[in-house]
This record gives structure tokens, sequence and C-alpha cells, in this order.
């Protein structure tokens, strides 16, 4: 008992008034180990509520990463007053320093702060399907400083989150997985257009990734120049590649319009000389 006694009490180092001991490292390293074990039973506990849907991934993602920030905060807390340093006092003789720093990194406590607003209130969440920017993608992780989104190319791409909480957001999957897209397309004007409607629908009805409620609508859209333009409206959950299922819809189009004899006009234009000057022939070269 002796033994241990020493072994806890051995000194590090000593600067004036402070020693590190051995027994100080020991408490340290106890509240890292209840911090991790606390975190492990929050992530099985949230693991096992988003596999019985209970509540979604993005709003589990979110509690969690709010309940590890507090933790590991208190745990850097306890573990300075555990090695012996008074918190009060180192806050407030490193007050003037952190203003002095605060103005030269502003932009990054902006993101600071957006990254606990947005988890806090859940507006963006993980695997969310947004558009910025001219870009779409599908959130993979929301940190503290920045978070990580996927584009259709599979490319990842670290964005600030004052981006998110700053700028305006296109959420494609903020209150329901499913959005509504449409597929345009023009046929001749000597086309049957109850058949096009007809052809449209089934080919709707046909995809295995369009919703079948809400149902799928045509609308005739104009009259254009060469062609009369319809739109295919449907909804699907599979958001983040529906380019893809436009296209297969588009494929699906052509073949039953050619089986059906239903033409996809191009624009023409008519060309009318209602004079030809007399000094030139009707070759075009100017005569002499």
């Amino acid at each position: 008992m002796k033994d241990v006694n020493e072994f806890l009490n051995y000194k590090f180092f000593s600067i004036g008034k402070f020693t590190l001991d051995v027994s100080d490292l020991v408490k340290v390293f106890i509240i890292i180990f209840i911090v991790k074990l606390i975190l492990w039973i929050v992530a099985a506990y949230f693991r096992r509520r988003v596999k019985h849907d209970k509540i979604d991934k993005g709003s589990a993602f979110a509690i969690r990463q709010i309940i590890s920030y507090f933790l590991w905060i208190a745990a850097l807390l306890l573990s300075l007053q555990a090695i012996g340093l008074n918190i009060s006092l180192l806050l407030a003789g490193s007050a003037a320093l952190l203003v002095g720093v605060g103005l030269g990194v502003q932009q990054t406590f902006n993101d600071f702060f957006s990254g606990i607003i947005l988890l806090m209130e859940g507006s963006i969440k993980v695997d969310d399907i947004l558009e910025f920017d001219n870009m779409v993608c599908r959130v993979q992780r929301i940190g503290i400083r920045t978070s990580q989104v996927e584009t259709r190319d599979q490319i990842s791409v670290i964005v600030p989150n004052s981006k998110f909480t700053g700028d305006s957001v296109i959420n494609w999957t903020h209150s329901k997985k499913a959005a509504r897209f449409n597929v345009q397309v023009g046929v001749d004007y000597t086309s049957d257009v109850d058949l096009v409607t007809e052809i449209l629908i089934k080919v709707a009805a046909e995809h295995p990734l369009l919703m079948k409620y809400p149902q799928p609508f045509v609308r005739l859209e104009a009259f254009a120049d060469s062609s009369i333009n319809f739109g295919l409206y449907f909804w699907t959950e599979s958001v983040f590649q529906v380019e893809i299922t436009k296209s297969e819809l588009r494929y699906s189009l052509i073949r039953a319009f050619r089986e059906k004899g239903i033409k996809i006009p191009f624009p023409q234009r008519d060309l009318h000389i209602l004079d030809v000057p007399a000094k030139f022939n009707s070759s075009g070269s100017e005569l002499s």
C-alpha cells in the first residue's frame, strides 16, 4: 500500500506552486475513460433507435454530436481542475488573448457557431440532398466547423458551416424524402395528343423508381414553333440520382414514340427569296 501511495504521489515536474504527479494523470485518464464509455452507450442507443425507425439517421447524428461536444468540453474542464489548475483564473487571464485572437479568426468562429446552429436546429441533417452554388450534393457529415458533402460525381467537398446558415440553400429532403421532378418532350403537330399522354403515363408507371402515389401526371406545356410540348411530372425518393432516372425515362419515351409512329420534330425554317437584284446572276456571282 505504501508503494502504491508513493507511486501515485510521484511528481513528474513542478513549476512554482503547480505540481503534476501520477495521481493527477490517473484522474485525467479516468475522466477520459468515463466520457468514452458514455459516448459508446449513447451511440449504441441511437443506433438501436435508428434501426427500429424511431428516429431518422440525420437527427440521431446531430444529437450525438451535440452530446459529444458538451461531454468533451466538460471533460477538459474537469481534467484541468483535476491537475490543480484554477479554471476561473485561467479563463480570466486568457480573456484578453482570446479577444485579440478572435478578431483575427472571425470567420472560424462564425463557422464554429454555425455548426452548433445546424446541429441544434436540424434544418440540415446527414443524408439530406442539398442544392447550392449550382451543385447538388448529399450531406455526409456535419462537423463543428465544416461539413462534408458528396456530389453526384462522387466527389467529396468540404464546406464551411457558415455557407449553410448565411446563404440560400435548397434542401430537397428537409420535410420528406420524396420530391417532384419533370421531363419535357415535344411532339409533331400531327400527333394524337391523347395517345401521347397515354404513352407518357405508361412509361412513368413502368419505371421502378417512380412513386405510385402521388401519381405521375402530364401537362400540355406550350404550342411551340415546331412542336407541341408536354411535361411528364413525377415523384421519386431517388432524389440524388434523379438525372439518371430522367435519362431512362427519355430512352423509354423515344422507343415508345417510334413504336407508335409519333415524331419528335426538330426546328425547321423556310427561306423565301422575294427578289434577286439584277446585278447578280443565278449562281450568286456579281455580273460585270
